[in-house]
């Protein structure tokens, strides 16, 4: 397990910062993540109350490009807020989801076998949230590039914060004004995806229990002739993973329904605005960079959906009719529970998956139309 050992502790830290970011830690911690995520915090904030202010001075019962990218940034930068006051509320269960996690990564077990196909998975499990949490980073970094440099040269754009204490009549200050606006929406975007790492981090590792269970089932017709054990540690194991998915439900109950209310918002603005105009890039990178919020939950919701069922079809090959009276019992009482659906659900109603995915972007495009066809 050392490979393993070695890739968790140097995982570690950034873990630690995701989680910190996630539930607003300011209090405790490393003091390096303390004082990024109080002048974090302060920034979007700040962001916040300057873009209200500017749609309260600039709105006069007309909507044009500046007002409705006003309002998206409005929306945006609003919810960081809201997910921070939902994680810190749930930080507990956050926390509790993690300590499991991290004592997964050095608990051993009586059989080799079983040792080297969780190793495996959790492995593959670190190397892909390392490679998800450092696209995302470039893919908001990038867009948010793109964004603040279309604002800067589309002048029915503009500022989308008010800076009205900046002199107007000079250009340095007028480009600092625009220099603020980019970092503020860039430090909105880079906490944002840090934040809602630690939610992606705990689902990657239950896919990873679930598929070193599902490789170790497959070993059953072999393992029960030689190891008496064997039903005690499935039935251990299966526990586990459901006890993580209640966890992880329980800790993004709140925070992936304003995730879904948010984007559903989101994006019918930019549907709207890239209706109106279709040849401006911003439109399109900020409708990216919104889907790539609820995206990734949404991925990680059905490929947990699908990996569940696909662990319940497996019991299905098990040569059950050999087995001791003792052991059919127990068999029955795990393809019990193996048949229950286990999935994510955003405030305890809605699933999260594709489907909810599809949902938004056609609930969003629906209210587009409608609002386009009265616009008219």
């Amino acid at each position: 397990m050392s490979k393993l050992l070695e890739l968790f502790n140097q995982a570690k830290p950034i873990i630690e910062l995701q989680s910190s970011f996630t539930t607003f830690r300011v209090t405790s911690g490393v003091w390096k993540n303390r004082f990024w995520i109080s002048i974090s915090m302060i920034v979007v904030l700040l962001g916040t109350f300057l873009t209200l202010n500017h749609l309260m001075a600039t709105f006069d019962s007309e909507i044009n490009m500046n007002i409705m990218m006003s309002s998206l940034a409005f929306i945006g930068i609003s919810q960081y807020p809201l997910k921070l006051l939902c994680g810190l509320i749930k930080r507990e269960t956050f926390y509790k989801s993690l300590e499991e996690i991290e004592n997964s990564y050095f608990a051993q077990e009586d059989d080799e076998e079983l040792n080297k196909i969780s190793e495996k998975h959790l492995v593959n499990g670190l190397k892909v949230w390392n490679l998800v949490f450092i696209w995302i980073i470039r893919l908001f970094t990038v867009g948010i590039i793109l964004i603040s440099l279309q604002f800067r040269f589309t002048k029915t754009i503009g500022l989308i914060m008010d800076l009205s204490f900046l002199p107007k009549d000079s250009i340095f200050w007028n480009e600092i004004a625009y220099f603020f606006q980019f970092l503020v929406l860039l430090i909105l975007a880079l906490c944002s995806g840090t934040a809602d790492m630690t939610a992606i981090f705990i689902g990657l590792d239950i896919m990873a229990s679930l598929d070193t269970l599902y490789d170790y089932i497959c070993l059953i017709n072999e393992k029960i002739k030689t190891d008496v054990d064997f039903f005690k540690i499935i039935l251990k194991r299966h526990c586990k993973v459901i006890d993580k998915i209640n966890l992880l439900n329980e800790a993004v109950y709140q925070i992936s329904f304003i995730q879904m209310i948010v984007s559903t918002l989101g994006l019918l603005l930019i549907f709207v605005f890239i209706r109106k105009e279709t040849m401006q890039i911003s439109g399109y990178t900020s409708c990216f960079c919104t889907m790539l919020q609820i995206l990734p939950l949404c991925v990680f919701g059905e490929m947990i959906k699908i990996k569940t069922e696909k662990l319940s079809n497996a019991f299905y090959d098990v040569n059950w009719y050999e087995l001791s009276l003792k052991d059919q019992k127990t068999f029955l009482n795990i393809l019990g529970m193996a048949q229950r659906q286990y999935v994510l659900k955003a405030a305890g109603m809605y699933t999260v998956d594709i489907y909810a995915f599809y949902r938004i972007v056609k609930l969003a495009l629906s209210y587009c139309a409608i609002l386009y066809a009265l616009s008219k």
